[in-house]
């Protein structure tokens, strides 16, 4: 107990030298509008040190290469900086958006959105820390010590990845209407997010970096690139979606109602959906341009509604507060429900692949009540390896 509040201190105590210069940045914002080019600049180191981060947690858990010691020091800087950075960067740019809306230089719509995406990040951040970390935090003080890499089985670790949380083919073994449906919508959401990410840093970053806006090119091959892959991914959701409606149909009644989640999968249906029509609604009003065929979906809803004085072209304006804050108020809603356990579940079997790791937590616990048995069990695992 007591480690575990010296180390939530400790946590406490890095988050306080980023936080005062993260303050510092709003406050000079809001007093001069310094510009969003270190917000951005700052958001991009933290992409960077955070993927770094990953691809060290991946030689650490998934090979054998390296030494452990090192690998976690490189692993916990990474991650420390890279939340350093994250911090900072969206203090800035909070005080970026707040001065705009001051000074009024944005639209009425942009100054609504810049405070409430700030506040949407803010509270998936708060949520992903207590459903990931606090709430695992006890069963991880207790058990830690039996976690040592030297006991590690990284060949099981990667076939159990592949196959749980890549390709889900235990799922697929048991219903293959279920494993589409979580395929679609998980990879569909995973892919539309990053691209989302690339396309704000293009969108956004580059021109206050101070370099040429390729976004107002509206058939410039980058532009056109994510066009497709914002309707490509977004008709996987979609089509994701459509198939839990059908399954929860063919599920109803039964004992597999129990996985399904039609609240999660009812609110990314109608995100994903008014994003297409605004999109449709857009291209209606620009009078569809040359390589509007690569937004497929928003295309053909123009198609549907065409001209400036169309049904999407006039109702375009509440579209965008719909789907803005809708998609705002998912990016809340993911820790608060099921949808975070979706990560839960491979991550179980993951450790349960560690067979090794396992039994040596089970012959301490053993040891506490039987202290014989315990080790003779420990005397086992020793000969067994």
């Amino acid at each position: 107990m007591n480690e575990s509040v010296t180390g939530l201190r400790r946590a406490r105590r890095r988050i306080v030298l980023p936080a005062i210069v993260g303050i510092g940045l709003f406050v000079i914002q809001l007093a001069g509008n310094s510009g969003a080019g270190l917000a951005y600049g700052l958001l991009l180191v933290s992409v960077v040190l955070l993927l770094s981060g990953l691809f060290v947690l991946a030689l650490l858990v998934f090979t054998s290469k390296g030494r452990t010691a090192s690998l976690s020091g490189t692993l916990r800087w990474l991650f420390v900086l890279g939340g350093w950075a994250y911090l900072i960067g969206v203090l800035d740019l909070s005080g970026y958006f707040i001065a705009q809306a001051l000074a009024g230089t944005v639209d009425l719509n942009w100054i609504f959105f810049g405070p409430a995406a700030l506040l949407s990040l803010v509270l998936f951040d708060i949520g992903m820390y207590q459903v990931i970390y606090a709430k695992n935090r006890p069963s991880w003080d207790r058990y830690r010590r039996h976690i040592q890499r030297e006991y590690a089985q990284p060949e099981a670790m990667r076939k159990i990845f592949l196959a749980d949380v890549v390709f889900h083919t235990t799922l697929f073994s048991v219903s293959s209407l279920r494993w589409l449906r979580h395929t679609l919508i998980f990879w569909g959401f995973i892919l539309l997010f990053a691209v989302e990410v690339a396309a704000v840093f293009i969108r956004e970053g580059l021109p206050a970096f101070g370099l040429f806006d390729i976004w107002e090119v509206t058939d410039h091959p980058v532009r056109l690139a994510f066009d497709f892959a914002f309707d490509f991914f977004g008709f996987m959701v979609l089509a994701g979606c459509l198939l839990a409606f059908l399954w929860r149909i063919k599920a109803s009644n039964t004992a597999e109602v129990k996985y399904s989640d039609t609240p999660s999968a009812v609110f990314l249906f109608l995100v994903v959906l008014s994003g297409f029509l605004l999109e449709g609604g857009r291209l209606a009003m620009d009078g569809v341009p040359a390589g509007s065929g690569f937004s497929f979906v928003g295309w053909i809803f123009a198609s549907m509604s065409p001209g400036a004085s169309g049904l999407l072209a006039s109702g375009y304006t509440p579209l965008w507060y719909f789907h803005v804050f809708g998609s705002l108020g998912f990016i809340i809603y993911i820790p608060a429900h099921r949808l975070a356990h979706s990560c839960a579940t491979p991550v179980g079997r993951l450790m349960n692949s560690q067979k090794k790791i396992l039994a040596r937590k089970k012959a301490a616990a053993l040891s506490g009540l039987m202290p014989r048995t315990g080790d003779q069990i420990r005397s086992k695992i020793e000969i067994e390896r």
